[in-house]
Protein backbone atom coordinates (compact mmCIF):
# COMPACT_ATOMS: atom_id res chain seq x y z
CA UNK A 1 0.00 0.00 0.00
CA UNK A 2 1.15 3.15 -0.98
CA UNK A 3 1.72 5.72 1.74
CA UNK A 4 0.26 9.08 0.55
CA UNK A 5 -2.60 6.97 -0.02
CA UNK A 6 -3.44 6.61 3.66
CA UNK A 7 -2.07 9.74 4.92
CA UNK A 8 -4.30 12.81 4.50
CA UNK A 9 -3.57 16.37 5.64
CA UNK A 10 -5.34 16.88 8.74
CA UNK A 11 -3.14 12.99 9.73
CA UNK A 12 0.00 14.81 8.68
CA UNK A 13 -0.50 17.61 11.30
CA UNK A 14 -1.39 15.58 13.92
CA UNK A 15 1.47 12.60 13.60
CA UNK A 16 3.83 16.19 13.48
CA UNK A 17 1.96 17.51 17.15
CA UNK A 18 2.44 14.08 18.06
CA UNK A 19 6.44 13.84 17.51
CA UNK A 20 6.69 17.30 18.73
CA UNK A 21 8.33 17.04 22.16
CA UNK A 22 9.96 20.70 22.46
CA UNK A 23 6.83 22.78 22.47
CA UNK A 24 3.60 21.47 21.35
CA UNK A 25 1.08 19.82 23.63
CA UNK A 26 -0.43 17.38 21.05
CA UNK A 27 1.45 14.56 22.42
CA UNK A 28 0.80 15.28 25.73
CA UNK A 29 -2.97 15.42 25.47
CA UNK A 30 -3.17 12.44 23.53
CA UNK A 31 -0.91 10.67 26.37
CA UNK A 32 -3.02 12.28 29.00
CA UNK A 33 -5.81 10.76 27.55
CA UNK A 34 -5.31 7.15 26.92
CA UNK A 35 -3.85 7.27 30.18
CA UNK A 36 -6.91 9.14 31.84
CA UNK A 37 -8.76 6.44 30.89
CA UNK A 38 -6.79 3.29 31.54
CA UNK A 39 -6.31 4.41 34.80
CA UNK A 40 -9.79 4.90 35.75
CA UNK A 41 -10.53 1.40 34.41
CA UNK A 42 -7.87 0.12 36.30
CA UNK A 43 -8.89 1.51 39.47
CA UNK A 44 -12.53 0.31 38.99
CA UNK A 45 -11.32 -3.07 38.01
CA UNK A 46 -9.02 -3.67 41.06
CA UNK A 47 -9.88 -0.49 43.54
CA UNK A 48 -13.64 0.02 43.42
CA UNK A 49 -16.18 2.04 42.48
CA UNK A 50 -15.09 4.60 45.08
CA UNK A 51 -11.84 4.79 43.81
CA UNK A 52 -12.65 4.99 40.28
CA UNK A 53 -14.81 7.74 40.56
CA UNK A 54 -12.28 10.00 42.09
CA UNK A 55 -9.78 8.83 39.71
CA UNK A 56 -12.54 9.45 36.83
CA UNK A 57 -13.15 13.47 38.05
CA UNK A 58 -9.52 14.22 39.04
CA UNK A 59 -7.83 12.99 36.11
CA UNK A 60 -9.95 14.57 33.98
CA UNK A 61 -10.57 17.35 35.76
CA UNK A 62 -7.20 18.10 36.40
CA UNK A 63 -6.49 16.92 32.85
CA UNK A 64 -8.80 19.55 31.06
CA UNK A 65 -7.21 22.47 33.03
CA UNK A 66 -3.59 21.57 33.09
CA UNK A 67 -3.62 21.47 29.21
CA UNK A 68 -6.09 24.21 28.05
CA UNK A 69 -6.46 26.33 31.48
CA UNK A 70 -3.18 28.29 30.32
CA UNK A 71 -3.51 28.76 26.63
CA UNK A 72 -7.53 29.32 26.94
CA UNK A 73 -7.06 32.07 29.39
CA UNK A 74 -4.23 33.48 27.02
CA UNK A 75 -6.64 33.44 24.21
CA UNK A 76 -9.05 35.59 26.01
CA UNK A 77 -6.97 38.26 27.01
CA UNK A 78 -5.34 38.40 23.39
CA UNK A 79 -8.99 39.04 22.28
CA UNK A 80 -10.14 41.30 25.05
CA UNK A 81 -7.45 43.43 26.72
CA UNK A 82 -5.41 43.64 23.50
CA UNK A 83 -7.51 45.65 21.48
CA UNK A 84 -8.45 47.62 24.16
CA UNK A 85 -4.82 48.93 24.31
CA UNK A 86 -4.14 49.03 21.19
CA UNK A 87 -1.97 46.20 20.60
CA UNK A 88 -1.15 42.90 18.20
CA UNK A 89 -1.01 39.99 20.39
CA UNK A 90 1.05 37.97 17.94
CA UNK A 91 4.11 40.30 18.48
CA UNK A 92 6.73 38.19 20.40
CA UNK A 93 8.10 40.33 22.78
CA UNK A 94 11.04 38.04 23.44
CA UNK A 95 12.44 40.21 19.77
CA UNK A 96 12.56 43.24 22.33
CA UNK A 97 15.76 41.51 24.55
CA UNK A 98 17.97 41.52 21.67
CA UNK A 99 18.59 45.04 19.98
CA UNK A 100 21.05 43.63 17.68
CA UNK A 101 17.85 41.60 15.92
CA UNK A 102 15.32 44.50 16.42
CA UNK A 103 17.54 46.33 14.63
CA UNK A 104 18.09 43.38 11.69
CA UNK A 105 14.02 42.93 11.38
CA UNK A 106 12.98 46.79 11.60
CA UNK A 107 16.28 47.43 8.66
CA UNK A 108 14.71 43.90 6.92
CA UNK A 109 11.15 45.55 7.11
CA UNK A 110 12.01 48.94 5.36
CA UNK A 111 13.30 46.97 2.45
CA UNK A 112 10.24 44.95 1.69
CA UNK A 113 7.35 46.23 -0.16
CA UNK A 114 3.30 45.37 -0.15
CA UNK A 115 0.58 45.77 2.23
CA UNK A 116 1.50 42.27 3.62
CA UNK A 117 4.39 43.43 5.54
CA UNK A 118 2.51 47.08 6.18
CA UNK A 119 1.00 46.05 9.69
CA UNK A 120 4.61 44.77 10.76
CA UNK A 121 6.63 47.93 9.77
CA UNK A 122 3.78 50.14 11.55
CA UNK A 123 4.38 47.92 14.93
CA UNK A 124 8.05 48.02 14.66
CA UNK A 125 7.78 51.85 13.35
CA UNK A 126 5.88 52.30 16.84
CA UNK A 127 7.25 49.99 19.54
CA UNK A 128 9.06 53.08 21.00
CA UNK A 129 5.92 55.20 20.94
CA UNK A 130 3.67 56.05 23.85
CA UNK A 131 0.84 53.68 24.66
CA UNK A 132 -2.22 55.58 23.07
CA UNK A 133 -4.12 54.12 25.91
CA UNK A 134 -1.67 54.22 29.07
CA UNK A 135 0.25 56.97 27.75
CA UNK A 136 3.07 56.91 30.71
CA UNK A 137 4.09 53.62 28.90
CA UNK A 138 5.61 53.04 25.52
CA UNK A 139 4.25 50.36 23.75
CA UNK A 140 7.93 48.16 23.74
CA UNK A 141 6.96 48.34 27.72
CA UNK A 142 3.51 47.65 27.36
CA UNK A 143 3.93 44.70 25.12
CA UNK A 144 6.31 43.15 28.21
CA UNK A 145 4.03 43.94 30.89
CA UNK A 146 1.22 42.48 29.16
CA UNK A 147 3.02 39.23 28.49
CA UNK A 148 3.82 38.78 32.26
CA UNK A 149 0.23 39.89 33.12
CA UNK A 150 -1.10 37.19 31.01
CA UNK A 151 1.13 34.56 31.91
CA UNK A 152 0.66 35.20 35.31
CA UNK A 153 -3.26 35.56 34.90
CA UNK A 154 -3.81 32.14 32.85
CA UNK A 155 -1.66 30.34 35.51
CA UNK A 156 -3.23 31.16 38.90
CA UNK A 157 -6.45 31.19 37.51
CA UNK A 158 -5.81 27.52 36.26
CA UNK A 159 -3.51 26.84 39.59
CA UNK A 160 -6.74 28.17 41.19
CA UNK A 161 -9.20 25.55 39.41
CA UNK A 162 -7.01 22.70 39.42
CA UNK A 163 -6.98 23.00 43.45
CA UNK A 164 -11.30 23.18 43.80
CA UNK A 165 -11.13 20.08 41.31
CA UNK A 166 -8.74 18.13 43.83
CA UNK A 167 -10.73 19.15 46.25
CA UNK A 168 -13.78 18.29 44.96
CA UNK A 169 -13.36 14.89 44.29
CA UNK A 170 -12.66 13.62 47.80
CA UNK A 171 -15.52 15.40 49.02
CA UNK A 172 -17.53 13.08 46.33
CA UNK A 173 -16.92 10.36 48.28
CA UNK A 174 -16.99 12.27 51.84
CA UNK A 175 -20.91 12.94 50.64
CA UNK A 176 -21.44 9.20 49.33
CA UNK A 177 -20.51 7.39 52.71
CA UNK A 178 -22.69 10.25 54.64
CA UNK A 179 -25.78 9.74 52.69
CA UNK A 180 -25.21 5.71 52.72
CA UNK A 181 -24.85 5.94 56.69
CA UNK A 182 -27.62 9.19 57.10
CA UNK A 183 -30.15 5.91 55.62
CA UNK A 184 -28.92 3.89 58.34
CA UNK A 185 -29.08 6.55 61.14
CA UNK A 186 -32.41 7.25 60.30
CA UNK A 187 -33.45 3.48 61.13
CA UNK A 188 -31.73 4.54 64.23
CA UNK A 189 -32.92 7.79 64.89
CA UNK A 190 -29.37 8.74 65.73
CA UNK A 191 -28.75 11.98 63.09
CA UNK A 192 -26.22 13.74 64.54
CA UNK A 193 -23.48 11.20 64.38
CA UNK A 194 -22.87 10.67 61.29
CA UNK A 195 -21.66 14.47 60.46
CA UNK A 196 -20.10 14.61 63.30
CA UNK A 197 -18.15 11.43 62.56
CA UNK A 198 -16.98 13.22 59.18
CA UNK A 199 -16.57 16.82 60.75
CA UNK A 200 -14.31 14.86 62.97
CA UNK A 201 -12.07 14.15 59.70
CA UNK A 202 -9.25 16.23 58.66
CA UNK A 203 -10.77 16.26 54.75
CA UNK A 204 -14.00 18.30 55.80
CA UNK A 205 -12.03 22.14 56.78
CA UNK A 206 -10.48 21.46 52.72
CA UNK A 207 -14.59 20.69 51.83
CA UNK A 208 -15.77 23.91 53.53
CA UNK A 209 -13.02 26.07 52.32
CA UNK A 210 -11.51 26.97 55.23
CA UNK A 211 -7.46 25.69 53.90
CA UNK A 212 -6.47 28.16 51.77
CA UNK A 213 -4.16 26.63 48.72
CA UNK A 214 -0.77 29.30 48.49
CA UNK A 215 -0.13 30.29 44.39
CA UNK A 216 3.06 29.54 42.41
CA UNK A 217 5.45 31.56 41.89
CA UNK A 218 6.78 33.10 38.67
CA UNK A 219 9.87 33.92 39.42
CA UNK A 220 13.18 32.45 37.28
CA UNK A 221 13.50 31.32 33.92
CA UNK A 222 10.52 32.86 33.28
CA UNK A 223 10.81 33.88 29.69
CA UNK A 224 11.13 30.22 28.72
CA UNK A 225 8.36 29.05 30.87
CA UNK A 226 6.07 32.25 29.59
CA UNK A 227 6.37 30.73 25.89
CA UNK A 228 6.51 27.06 25.70
CA UNK A 229 3.15 25.51 26.59
CA UNK A 230 4.89 22.08 28.03
CA UNK A 231 6.52 24.19 30.27
CA UNK A 232 3.74 25.68 31.11
CA UNK A 233 2.16 22.68 32.37
CA UNK A 234 5.29 22.23 34.16
CA UNK A 235 4.08 25.32 36.65
CA UNK A 236 1.00 23.56 36.78
CA UNK A 237 1.76 20.10 37.39
CA UNK A 238 3.90 21.68 40.60
CA UNK A 239 1.15 23.00 41.87
CA UNK A 240 -1.05 19.81 41.39
CA UNK A 241 1.84 18.21 42.72
CA UNK A 242 1.79 20.26 46.12
CA UNK A 243 -2.07 20.04 46.16
CA UNK A 244 -2.83 16.73 46.24
CA UNK A 245 0.23 15.93 48.45
CA UNK A 246 -1.47 18.77 51.14
CA UNK A 247 -5.23 17.19 50.34
CA UNK A 248 -3.64 13.88 50.83
CA UNK A 249 -5.81 11.34 52.95
CA UNK A 250 -4.14 9.05 55.85
CA UNK A 251 -2.54 6.17 53.43
CA UNK A 252 -2.63 8.07 50.16
CA UNK A 253 0.69 10.15 50.40
CA UNK A 254 2.92 7.31 49.50
CA UNK A 255 0.68 6.61 46.12
CA UNK A 256 0.59 10.38 45.72
CA UNK A 257 4.19 10.32 45.58
CA UNK A 258 4.73 7.83 43.04
CA UNK A 259 1.97 8.96 40.90
CA UNK A 260 3.46 12.23 40.36
CA UNK A 261 7.10 11.11 40.12
CA UNK A 262 6.11 8.64 37.17
CA UNK A 263 4.11 12.05 35.76
CA UNK A 264 7.17 14.08 35.93
CA UNK A 265 9.31 11.36 34.93
CA UNK A 266 7.18 9.83 31.64
CA UNK A 267 5.60 12.61 30.60
CA UNK A 268 8.19 15.07 30.69
CA UNK A 269 11.07 13.22 31.32
CA UNK A 270 10.86 9.96 28.70
CA UNK A 271 9.19 11.51 25.85
CA UNK A 272 12.55 13.53 24.44
CA UNK A 273 15.02 10.32 25.56
CA UNK A 274 12.52 7.85 23.27
CA UNK A 275 12.69 10.44 20.61
CA UNK A 276 16.26 10.41 20.45
CA UNK A 277 15.96 6.25 20.44
CA UNK A 278 14.02 5.95 17.54
CA UNK A 279 16.31 8.64 16.11
CA UNK A 280 19.22 6.89 16.19
CA UNK A 281 17.90 3.66 15.36
CA UNK A 282 16.18 5.55 11.74
CA UNK A 283 19.58 6.61 11.29
CA UNK A 284 21.39 3.31 11.75
CA UNK A 285 18.85 1.58 9.61
CA UNK A 286 19.45 4.27 6.57
CA UNK A 287 16.12 5.75 7.66
CA UNK A 288 16.41 9.19 8.80
CA UNK A 289 13.37 10.93 10.92
CA UNK A 290 14.63 13.88 12.29
CA UNK A 291 12.41 15.82 10.10
CA UNK A 292 8.70 16.86 10.72
CA UNK A 293 6.34 14.90 8.98
CA UNK A 294 4.88 17.71 7.48
CA UNK A 295 8.31 17.67 5.80
CA UNK A 296 8.52 14.24 4.88
CA UNK A 297 5.33 13.67 3.49
CA UNK A 298 5.96 16.56 1.56
CA UNK A 299 4.92 16.16 -2.14
CA UNK A 300 7.57 15.50 -4.36
CA UNK A 301 10.50 16.15 -1.10
CA UNK A 302 13.34 15.29 -3.52
CA UNK A 303 12.76 17.37 -6.16
CA UNK A 304 12.49 20.08 -3.23
CA UNK A 305 15.77 19.04 -1.75
CA UNK A 306 17.48 19.32 -5.22
CA UNK A 307 16.09 22.34 -5.98
CA UNK A 308 17.14 23.88 -2.61
CA UNK A 309 20.80 22.85 -2.89
CA UNK A 310 22.31 25.89 -3.32
CA UNK A 311 19.99 27.33 -1.14
CA UNK A 312 20.71 24.99 1.89
CA UNK A 313 24.43 25.99 1.42
CA UNK A 314 24.07 29.52 0.65
CA UNK A 315 22.09 29.65 4.23
CA UNK A 316 24.72 27.24 6.26
CA UNK A 317 27.48 29.98 5.47
CA UNK A 318 25.46 32.83 6.17
CA UNK A 319 26.20 34.90 8.85
CA UNK A 320 23.26 36.69 8.86
CA UNK A 321 20.66 33.78 8.90
CA UNK A 322 17.46 36.56 9.29
CA UNK A 323 18.75 38.77 6.17
CA UNK A 324 19.63 36.05 3.78
CA UNK A 325 16.37 34.07 4.52
CA UNK A 326 14.42 37.37 4.10
CA UNK A 327 16.35 38.02 0.88
CA UNK A 328 15.20 34.51 -0.36
CA UNK A 329 12.55 34.32 -2.65
CA UNK A 330 8.91 33.98 -1.07
CA UNK A 331 8.36 31.27 -3.12
CA UNK A 332 11.65 28.93 -2.59
CA UNK A 333 11.16 25.61 -1.89
CA UNK A 334 13.94 25.84 0.57
CA UNK A 335 11.57 28.77 2.61
CA UNK A 336 8.30 26.36 2.27
CA UNK A 337 10.72 22.99 4.43
CA UNK A 338 11.92 25.80 6.80
CA UNK A 339 8.14 26.69 7.55
CA UNK A 340 6.78 22.86 7.64
CA UNK A 341 9.85 21.73 9.94
CA UNK A 342 9.08 24.86 12.29
CA UNK A 343 12.11 26.88 11.70
CA UNK A 344 10.70 29.76 10.19
CA UNK A 345 7.33 31.49 10.53
CA UNK A 346 5.59 32.63 7.29
CA UNK A 347 2.36 34.47 6.93
CA UNK A 348 -0.37 32.45 5.18
CA UNK A 349 -3.11 33.44 2.42
CA UNK A 350 -6.51 31.34 3.10
CA UNK A 351 -5.20 28.40 1.07
CA UNK A 352 -2.18 27.95 2.40
CA UNK A 353 0.05 30.02 -0.03
CA UNK A 354 2.82 31.10 1.60
CA UNK A 355 2.74 35.02 1.14
CA UNK A 356 5.52 36.84 3.58
CA UNK A 357 8.34 35.95 6.46
CA UNK A 358 6.16 36.50 9.62
CA UNK A 359 8.68 39.29 11.53
CA UNK A 360 6.49 39.33 14.46
CA UNK A 361 8.39 36.22 15.76
CA UNK A 362 11.86 35.30 16.28
CA UNK A 363 13.70 33.47 14.32
CA UNK A 364 15.13 30.24 16.35
CA UNK A 365 18.70 30.14 14.09
CA UNK A 366 19.82 26.83 15.94
CA UNK A 367 16.36 25.48 14.75
CA UNK A 368 17.63 26.73 11.26
CA UNK A 369 20.78 24.75 11.37
CA UNK A 370 19.25 21.68 12.40
CA UNK A 371 16.73 21.47 9.36
CA UNK A 372 19.33 22.18 7.12
CA UNK A 373 21.42 19.67 8.64
CA UNK A 374 18.08 17.12 8.44
CA UNK A 375 17.71 17.53 5.08
CA UNK A 376 21.30 16.91 3.95
CA UNK A 377 20.85 13.41 5.81
CA UNK A 378 17.86 12.94 4.22
CA UNK A 379 18.64 14.01 1.06
CA UNK A 380 21.40 11.25 1.24
CA UNK A 381 18.96 8.58 2.16
CA UNK A 382 16.07 9.52 -0.38
CA UNK A 383 15.89 6.65 -1.60
CA UNK A 384 14.42 4.97 1.94
CA UNK A 385 11.78 8.04 1.98
CA UNK A 386 9.00 5.64 2.40
CA UNK A 387 11.14 3.75 4.89
CA UNK A 388 11.39 7.01 6.93
CA UNK A 389 8.48 7.71 6.17
CA UNK A 390 6.78 4.92 7.96
CA UNK A 391 9.13 4.66 10.54
CA UNK A 392 8.54 7.89 11.80
CA UNK A 393 4.96 7.13 12.01
CA UNK A 394 6.18 4.04 14.03
CA UNK A 395 8.63 6.15 16.26
CA UNK A 396 5.62 9.07 16.86
CA UNK A 397 2.93 6.53 17.70
CA UNK A 398 5.32 4.30 19.92
CA UNK A 399 6.60 7.20 22.24
CA UNK A 400 2.69 8.22 22.80
CA UNK A 401 1.62 4.76 23.33
CA UNK A 402 4.75 4.27 25.92
CA UNK A 403 4.24 6.89 28.05
CA UNK A 404 0.58 6.42 27.95
CA UNK A 405 0.51 2.84 28.77
CA UNK A 406 3.12 3.26 31.48
CA UNK A 407 0.84 5.81 33.19
CA UNK A 408 -2.11 4.22 32.68
CA UNK A 409 -1.55 0.60 33.45
CA UNK A 410 1.87 0.11 34.87
CA UNK A 411 1.77 2.77 37.54
CA UNK A 412 -1.42 2.27 38.84
CA UNK A 413 -1.03 -2.08 38.95
CA UNK A 414 2.18 -0.85 41.38
CA UNK A 415 0.36 1.44 43.43
CA UNK A 416 -2.65 -1.01 43.73
CA UNK A 417 0.13 -4.00 44.30
CA UNK A 418 1.76 -1.26 47.09
CA UNK A 419 -1.78 -1.11 48.94
CA UNK A 420 -1.80 -4.80 49.04
CA UNK A 421 1.51 -4.77 50.38
CA UNK A 422 0.87 -1.92 53.22
CA UNK A 423 -2.99 -3.11 53.93
CA UNK A 424 -2.67 -7.19 54.66
CA UNK A 425 -3.92 -7.58 51.03
CA UNK A 426 -6.75 -5.22 50.72
CA UNK A 427 -6.62 -3.57 47.20
CA UNK A 428 -9.37 -0.42 48.29
CA UNK A 429 -8.08 3.46 48.82
CA UNK A 430 -6.71 3.21 52.32
CA UNK A 431 -8.19 6.76 52.89
CA UNK A 432 -11.85 5.73 52.07
CA UNK A 433 -11.77 2.58 53.56
CA UNK A 434 -10.21 4.66 56.79
CA UNK A 435 -13.30 7.17 56.42
CA UNK A 436 -16.25 4.36 56.26
CA UNK A 437 -14.72 2.88 59.24
CA UNK A 438 -14.27 5.88 61.08
CA UNK A 439 -18.36 6.92 60.47
CA UNK A 440 -19.47 3.04 60.85
CA UNK A 441 -17.40 3.17 64.42
CA UNK A 442 -19.79 6.31 65.31
CA UNK A 443 -22.98 4.51 64.19
CA UNK A 444 -21.99 1.67 66.78
CA UNK A 445 -20.91 3.60 69.02
CA UNK A 446 -24.04 5.03 69.09
CA UNK A 447 -25.77 2.00 69.01
CA UNK A 448 -24.35 0.58 71.80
Amino acid sequence: MKIPSIVSTNSIKLLSGLGNNEDSLTAMIIKDWIGDGATVYTYKKEGGKDDAKEKAIEEFGTGAVWLFGIPLVKKLIDKTAYPLLKLNPNFDPRLLDNKEKLSQITNTLKEKSGDIFKPQKELFETLNDKNPVIKKLTNAQMYKGMAIAKFAVATVASAIALTKIIKYKQKTTTERIAKDLENQKAKQQAPSLVMDSVKQNKLYDSFTGQNKTSQPSFTGGLAEFMYNPIKNTMILDGVITTTRLKEARPGERKEVLFKEACQIGFIYGLAKPLQKMFEFAGKKINCPIELDPKVLFSKDLKGKIDASSNAIKTLKGSNNILKTISEMDIKSPLIELLDKDDAIATIKDKAGNIKGLDFLKPIDEDKVKSTLKNLDSMKDNIGNLKGSKIFKAVAVVGNVLIAAGIMGIIQPKLNILMRKILNNGDNRNPAIAKEEALAMEKVNAHQG
